[in-house]
């Protein structure tokens, strides 16, 4: 089973700059057998349950990237992340890096001349640089097997010369946000990187990144999705977030994102994310607490999103996902004000994955600004 996203993270523009956006694809799916230890930023609750495909990977292979390129730094940021998460590192495709790539410079060609004004997953034949319409198609385009599920993030912002302050830019829009965070940490096994900059007349990057997933899918993969069987799936006894457990430097407010996760918020705080193995539409997730406190006991004000079909079960106030993009076994605290700087906060969550009790409780330290 699968859900396939379409959703455009925007950005207020600096100066003179276009505003811009970043756009992912998502996940469903299902499980079998098999699972692994939770990672260091992970955490162990109470309950069980069997999983399919992979246990998260902890290393991957050196990626044949250029020393001192957006792709070795995006490559080395996104994969730091996860393995501190505990949902597994990502090998590098090179056809995905092909297919990122060319859509990485059809974003940037078609912005920068207002063909478009807006970044898409899709592209429009007889546009400037046109690859292929959807991410599956460039994907199989560029020699991907017609098995694979590909999905997409991709980004747009003002050009920075250093390479690695573009990747952490690209990746932090990612991790700064409720949908995006969520496809960013899912279950994809492969990751394809693409990254056109800024120019002289027209100073915004532009980058694409590309997931891959072949492992006990099910299915047959659409325009840009990710499955919820196979990958690489997490432990049958543990919950994941974000941020991870005594993760620092963590930002203080949400990026803006289209859909709107809380479009009566004009300043959300940087989402807090907690996911359990779950079947997309099958599995739910309950929640009876979910709650953020500073270091001065101060509980924050918060909304709890999580996807519609759990919200019957859970004790505590809980709003449902407005926009359908969450996936199954999922809940996202979101603050309803920007954290504080350089505070350490802590987490407290309990629920029930289908009635067996989880449950995980972490902290984490925000960013000087």
């Amino acid at each position: 089973m699968t859900i396939q996203k379409n959703f455009k993270l925007s950005m207020a523009a600096i100066a003179a700059s276009l505003l811009v956006a970043a756009c992912g694809g998502g996940g469903g799916g299902d499980n079998a057998s098999s699972g692994a230890a939770p990672a260091s930023g992970a955490s162990t609750p109470t309950g069980s349950q069997t999983t399919s495909g992979v246990a998260p990977r902890t290393s991957v292979a050196t990626p044949n990237y250029a020393a001192g390129s957006f792709q070795l730094a995006a490559f080395e940021e996104i994969n730091a992340y996860r393995n501190a998460m505990g949902v597994g590192m990502l090998s590098q495709d090179s056809i995905l890096d092909t297919s990122a790539q060319a859509h990485s410079l059809y974003l940037f060609s078609n912005l920068s001349t207002g063909v478009i004004t807006a970044l898409s997953h899709n592209e429009i034949a007889g546009n400037a640089n046109y690859y292929g319409d959807t991410p599956l198609s460039r994907a199989q385009k560029a020699g991907a097997p017609t098995a694979e599920f590909v999905g997409e993030i991709a980004a747009a912002r003002v050009a920075t010369p250093i390479s690695s302050a573009a990747a952490a830019d690209c990746v932090g829009q990612a991790l700064a946000s409720v949908y995006h965070l969520a496809n960013l940490t899912y279950n994809q096994e492969t990751v394809g990187l693409g990254y056109t900059p800024g120019s002289t007349a027209y100073p915004i990057y532009a980058c694409s990144i590309d997931f891959g997933q072949m492992t006990g899918v099910v299915g047959t993969p659409s325009a840009n999705a990710i499955s919820s069987f196979g990958g690489q799936q997490i432990a049958p006894t543990t919950v994941v977030h974000s941020p991870y457990t005594n993760e620092s430097g963590v930002a203080l407010a949400m990026r803006a994102e289209a859909p709107n996760p809380a479009p009566d918020v004009s300043t959300p705080g940087r989402p807090i994310l907690v996911r359990v193995n779950a079947v997309q539409g099958v599995d739910t997730l309950s929640v009876s607490q979910y709650t953020l406190t500073d270091n001065s006991g101060t509980v924050v004000a918060s909304r709890i999103l999580i996807p519609s079909a759990a919200t019957a079960g859970s004790s505590t106030a809980v709003v449902a996902d407005p926009n359908n993009g969450l996936p199954s076994g999922t809940a996202v605290l979101l603050p309803l004000a920007p954290l504080k700087a350089n505070t350490t906060y802590q987490v407290n969550f309990a629920g029930a994955r289908n009635g067996a009790a989880v449950s995980a409780s972490w902290s984490f330290t925000t960013a000087a600004n």
